[in-house]
């Protein structure tokens, strides 16, 4: 069963999808503004500033939001091809390239302004010839080097390339059965997460390989986004039925996994074991999602604009929103240092509101900029091929 997204269910995630690309900005505004006064090591920081960074300044659970959500439109988008025997690799790369790459490089090109400055996020030193991340993330494998200086945010977007490759060719090999598809996949997946412990827990293997640590994380996410496209799969069936109150526990599912993860990342867990913590919110995620009917969106007439507009932002915001932190925090640097340097909840509202604004106003408009331009392309491509047959 593959059928398409009821009304309630798409206006639930394109709100989720904005209010978390809202959520991810003010986190690293929180974290950019700390830092600035304690430095990026936590066990530096005073122990009310470390629980509130690993909080309100650590955006991992909205992440795990993004991929589910991507899981779960993606399927939609490949089903819809495959049932109607028109699936075509080149049209869908096609289609995936000029969804993602557009904003992208212009994400590129302003954090390479920001590289420019000497800004850089995350604490590590700046680096004079970031060429090989450069390369990687003009083709999408920056998760394999690290990224681009100040464009951190990116490595997701890498994981998230990565599985649109994996997943079709999944279905495939399993003639288009989803629940088929999702079992290989998974199966491939965990055994590469176990094959890496091993390595690195028994053996002391190439425990600080960045490649392999690449690897790691695009394995150890990956099942949050095929339960996303599984779940696409069985949309309407009774498997996805979800009573209210299952709904409203769902919630405090998610609420007990970002917690989980605060403990740990204040406790100071190596970043492996905090991408493991990604597991405990599937099931949160998955009934919160499949039971959207419950928000009753649709029946509200002031919800359907914003929620599409929330749509619309959402990319742009997080493509973009860590360049203008930093080149923002430059400025802010040259001429409010004693300013930021005393007031680090003041510094984050400032950069926070200032940066929103800027994406108020241009975010949504390039993102449908963008995808009137994407449409032409597919058009012309689809007319293409009709021609030669």
């Amino acid at each position: 069963m593959n059928q398409r997204l009821d009304r309630d269910s798409e206006l639930l995630i394109d709100a989720l999808r904005g209010i978390a690309a809202l959520l991810v900005l003010f986190t690293h505004a929180f974290d950019l503004a700390v830092a600035d006064v304690y430095g990026w090591d936590y066990a530096a920081s005073p122990e009310g500033w470390r629980w509130a960074r690993a909080s309100l300044g650590h955006g991992g659970f909205w992440v795990w939001c993004f991929f589910m959500i991507s899981g779960v439109c993606i399927h939609q988008s490949i089903a819809r091809s495959m049932a109607e025997g028109s699936f075509s690799w080149w049209r869908y790369a096609v289609a995936r390239v000029t969804r993602i790459y557009p904003l992208f490089l212009l994400g590129l090109v302003l954090a390479v302004m920001a590289w420019l400055l000497h800004e850089d996020f995350g604490g590590s030193e700046y680096d004079e010839t970031p060429w090989r991340q450069l390369g990687a993330s003009l083709v999408s494998l920056q998760i394999l080097t690290t990224t681009f200086p100040a464009f951190e945010t990116s490595w997701s977007l890498s994981c998230e390339m990565i599985y649109y490759a994996i997943w079709p060719a999944a279905l495939l090999l399993a003639r288009g059965r989803t629940t088929h598809a999702a079992y290989g996949a998974l199966f491939v997946m965990m055994g590469t997460v176990m094959v890496i412990l091993m390595m690195w827990r028994v053996f002391h293997q190439m425990e600080h390989s960045t490649f392999v640590d690449g690897v790691w994380t695009v394995a150890v996410l990956f099942p949050v986004w095929v339960c996303g496209a599984w779940m696409a799969g069985q949309w309407g069936s009774a498997a996805l039925a979800v009573s209210r109150r299952k709904w409203i526990g769902a919630i405090l599912l998610c609420i007990m996994s970002e917690c989980l993860l605060v403990v740990l990342k204040v406790r100071q867990y190596p970043g492996w074991a905090l991408h493991l913590v990604c597991w405990s919110s599937i099931p949160g995620l998955m009934l919160f999602l499949a039971g959207a009917h419950h928000a009753r969106l649709s029946a509200r007439a002031w919800a359907e604009p914003i929620c599409r507009w929330l749509g619309q932002f959402s990319y742009p915001c997080y493509i973009l929103h860590m360049q203008l932190l930093l080149l923002l925090d430059h400025v802010t640097d040259i001429y409010a240092r004693e300013f930021v340097l005393r007031h680090p909840l003041l510094h984050t509202l400032l950069e926070f509101v200032v940066v929103v604004a800027l994406l108020v106003v241009t975010g949504p408009w390039l993102e449908r900029f963008f995808l009137r331009w994407r449409g032409g392309v597919l058009e012309s491509l689809r007319v293409r091929t009709v021609v030669r047959v």
